[in-house]
């Protein structure tokens, strides 16, 4: 039988042993990469997974037992593996003119 190519975040939960609330988080932090949202039209929406993200997975949960930061081990994800899978950081919106304390610029 052949492995399918994705999990999903019921098999990410049990292999963290987190929350699905910390998955989003992680997700937030760029520690794991972005899911796919998939619909069979039945059972509702659910998040779906690569498989790097096992890989991800393990590698968290390694540098955690050695004593690392998750703040830590995102820029080490970042330098093994790359963003180009995770969620976009969050900026700053641009502040308006004339939004300063005293109406200047």
């Amino acid at each position: 039988m052949a492995r399918s190519p994705f999990c999903y975040t019921g098999d990410l939960v049990d292999a963290l042993g987190v929350s699905r609330k910390t998955l989003h988080k992680y997700v937030q932090m760029r520690l794991l990469p972005a899911p796919v949202l998939v619909s069979d039209g039945k059972s509702g929406v659910r998040c779906r997974w690569t498989l790097v993200a096992l890989d991800h997975v393990a590698f968290i949960l390694e540098q955690q037992e050695i004593g690392h930061t998750l703040n830590e081990i995102a820029a080490m994800i970042a330098a093994r593996w790359g963003t180009q899978d995770k969620v976009p950081l969050k900026t700053e919106a641009p502040k308006p003119a004339g939004s300063g304390p005293d109406g200047s610029t």
